[in-house]
């Protein structure tokens, strides 16, 4: 039986939302149309469904429901002659493998827990799965993300194709599970937030944390586009402390796939500061801080034309004084000369009129000036 293929898991994807699934999950009912397009018989469809609903509710997930569509495949195609006893450890979802642990060790009569018969051999999963990303895990993360993004911020499925080849414990169905728990819509590609909490799936997964079945309902607000639940009668995430990985630690999740790329990078062991900024409230007080600098720098580009004003007024003023200093020769020249009151009178008038003005020219440049200095000082500041 060849394992499940990227274009399967997105063909039964398909599938599964066109069915119009109630809290990811789909009733009998639904279900029941496309088993009967299957011209099986009754009893191998129940065997079928007996096999896929591992957790006995009734339902199947998404997970559960490509167990299902796998074997009336393979049934149909006669690629198996009947349903399996046993579910093969690659057609078994990571976040269900307990329960088929638990199911066996029940059926067989035992208190312990009956090992899966597992070609990959790998490791017990623990439940203890955790969401908080550290500042050392995002920058690993981002690093991923730049280097997958397209000119848009977008990332595709098969961008990340080189960093899934490197994951050596997360199977193609808890790959394609996480994909979907982070792009619900199913759209083609998906932003840089549920790029970060993808691959921080996958490496929960790769370090030995079963896959969840859903994620937070922030989260999935966001990943939906919808506006995020504030019942403050929810329980809260309870804040940790970034630790650093130790000596022991297997190598960091994506170090192959950034070096592989030639994006490998050792970061600065200096006081890690990022630890404060993961809230909103640091993304307001970053955005008011940009709003002010755009009006610093909206200022210091009206101030980048002052000095042509200010030369300007230089100039006139200049040539104020040069007619002041013409008006006064005349005006010592006509009291030399006889009979010239009247020509006197007129020369003064001028010298007046031209002094007030090049006074108001003198005040106007100093508040100019005055309002330079204060730009150039608070450009200083920033």
């Amino acid at each position: 039986m060849p394992r499940l293929e990227e274009w399967e898991i997105k063909k039964y994807w398909k599938i599964f939302q066109g069915l119009a699934p109630r809290d990811n999950k789909l009733t009998a009912e639904k279900v029941t149309p496309v088993l009967k397009n299957s011209r099986l018989k009754d009893d191998q469809l129940a065997q079928v469904w007996q096999a896929a609903d591992i957790d006995a509710d009734g339902q199947l997930d998404f997970e559960e429901f490509c167990i299902t569509m796998r074997l009336i495949f393979d049934l149909v195609n006669g690629d198996i002659q009947s349903v399996p006893d046993q579910l093969p450890s690659w057609l078994v979802p990571s976040s269900k493998a307990h329960l088929i642990q638990a199911n066996r060790a029940v059926a067989s009569g035992q208190n312990s827990a009956v090992e899966l018969a597992s070609d990959d051999d790998e490791d017990t999963l623990s439940d203890d799965f955790d969401w908080y990303i550290s500042p050392t895990d995002r920058a690993t993360y981002e690093a991923i993300y730049n280097s997958s993004s397209d000119t848009y911020g977008r990332v595709k499925f098969e961008a990340l194709r080189g960093l899934y080849d490197t994951l050596k414990r997360v199977p193609n169905l808890d790959i394609s599970s996480a994909w979907n728990l982070v792009n619900p819509k199913s759209f083609e590609t998906i932003d840089k937030d549920q790029v970060l909490v993808l691959l921080h799936m996958l490496n929960q997964r790769e370090n030995g944390k079963r896959m969840p079945r859903t994620v937070p309902a922030s989260l999935r607000a966001t990943f939906s586009k919808e506006v995020p639940n504030y019942d403050l009668s929810q329980p809260q995430a309870s804040p940790r402390t970034a630790t650093e990985p130790s000596a022991n630690d297997k190598k960091s999740f994506g170090t192959n796939y950034l070096t592989k790329i030639g994006q490998s990078q050792q970061p600065s062991r200096g006081t890690d500061f990022s630890t404060t900024e993961g809230t909103d409230w640091e993304e307001v007080r970053l955005r008011r801080e940009l709003a002010d600098l755009e009006k610093l720098l909206e200022k210091a580009q009206q101030v980048s034309a002052g000095p042509t004003t200010t030369s300007d007024s230089s100039l006139v003023k200049h040539e104020f004084d040069q007619l002041l200093k013409y008006k006064s020769e005349a005006l010592a020249t006509a009291k030399q000369l006889p009979n010239s009151d009247k020509n006197i009178a007129d020369v003064r008038n001028d010298v007046n009129l031209i002094a007030s003005q090049v006074k108001m020219l003198e005040e106007f440049l100093g508040e100019k000036e005055k309002e330079l200095n204060g730009l150039r000082n608070q450009l200083g500041a920033v």
